[in-house]
């Protein structure tokens, strides 16, 4: 079966122009804000979505009584590129909004806020004459994790309520941090989903890959190698591959944009780097990970390849009831890829 050009358009879930997806409960407009700011002298990448995002709705002190921001604090997984979290984000605040309306609450403004971890996005040429910041520079998830304490608190907004999310791996970078920041904000919770917070070399994707990037960082030639040729490719050439390999639900031009900022020979290096990093430090669960019981709480998936739900059960035990979430449907640990629009759905729970 062939569909005209017209019939194919409107066949997509979601317009390539205005980024809206069609049929949802309700079609407001989000505004998405991406910049490069210096985070203890080195450039990194933030992105924040909201309906309004004026200079006095970003300032970052609070504003007292007339305060109405709900702040929603995402660090990425491994790779960490802010864009991949767009689709998401923004189903998630639509659903929200739709929420807030549906019980008749009073508006408030909902942001969405994502960061980049250092050289998982390149460097634009501008930046790359920092003196404590290379373009080829590798770091480490002790670096990763500093970084996103250092960038909470010196950008992230002390809103009426804050809400943080670490995915995967950033889930470790999330209550690693957890104690150094919870008294300067109005946190209401910290969301781990589908939490590389253990015995990462002893999970299935850990066993399958660890040899991998491990001759990779051994062999650094080897990564420069395989990466440099692509890095050749020209960008529009790289994302027409990528678009053809992604379903019509995929397709949207961040996560496009995202994959193809992947295929640059120092991301690529530094996304090698980290994950062999992780496999050798996320061993046997740190217990003082979990002191703030009140606050934290876990979504685990059912076929996740990197935190199995044997953890999950583990966690529930460990756990007052309701904090953690055991996942019954077949949700991708990246879910930022194929169940976006679901997980924006499911998340809405830890946001009250």
């Amino acid at each position: 079966m062939s569909f005209s050009k017209e019939e194919e358009k409107d066949a997509m879930p979601f317009d390539r122009i205005t980024g809206r997806v069609r049929g949802s409960v309700n079609m407001i407009d989000i505004e998405r804000n991406v910049e490069w700011v210096e985070v203890s002298g080195r450039w990194s990448r933030m992105s924040v979505m909201g309906t309004s995002l004026s200079s006095e709705v970003l300032a970052v002190e609070n504003q007292g009584e007339k305060d109405d921001r709900i702040i929603i604090f995402m660090i990425p997984g491994n790779p960490g590129n802010d864009g991949f979290y767009t689709d998401f984000g923004r189903r998630l605040i639509r659903n929200l909004i739709a929420r807030e309306e549906r019980l008749g609450h009073r508006r408030v403004n909902f942001l969405f806020y994502t960061l980049s971890h250092l050289n998982h996005v390149l460097l634009p040429p501008a930046l790359r004459c920092s003196n404590t910041h290379k373009v080829n520079e590798r770091f480490s998830l002790g670096d990763q994790l500093q970084h996103k304490l250092d960038f909470v608190k010196e950008y992230l907004p002390r809103g009426n309520r804050v809400y943080m999310f670490g995915h995967g791996a950033g889930a470790y970078m999330l209550l690693s941090i957890l104690p150094y920041i919870k008294d300067d904000f109005n946190l209401r919770k910290a969301v781990c989903l589908f939490p590389t917070i253990e015995r990462m070399n002893e999970s299935p994707n850990g066993i399958r890959l660890r040899k991998v990037v491990s001759t990779l960082r051994q062999n650094d030639w080897l990564a420069r190698t395989l990466s440099f040729w692509v890095d050749l490719m020209p960008e529009s050439l790289k994302r027409r591959i990528i678009s053809m390999k992604l379903t019509s639900d995929q397709t949207s031009p961040e996560l496009v944009d995202s994959i193809s900022e992947l295929l640059h020979m120092h991301v690529f290096r530094n996304i090698v780097h980290l994950c062999n990093d992780e496999l050798d430090k996320i061993g046997t669960l740190d217990e003082t990970l979990l002191f703030h019981k009140n606050l934290i709480y876990f979504y685990y998936g059912k076929n996740d390849g990197w935190c199995p739900i044997e953890q999950g059960e583990q966690m529930s035990e460990r756990l007052t009831r309701g904090h953690v979430v055991l996942e019954k449907d077949n949700v991708e640990h990246s879910f930022v890829f194929r169940d976006a629009a679901t997980m924006a759905e499911k998340v809405m729970q830890f946001i009250v």
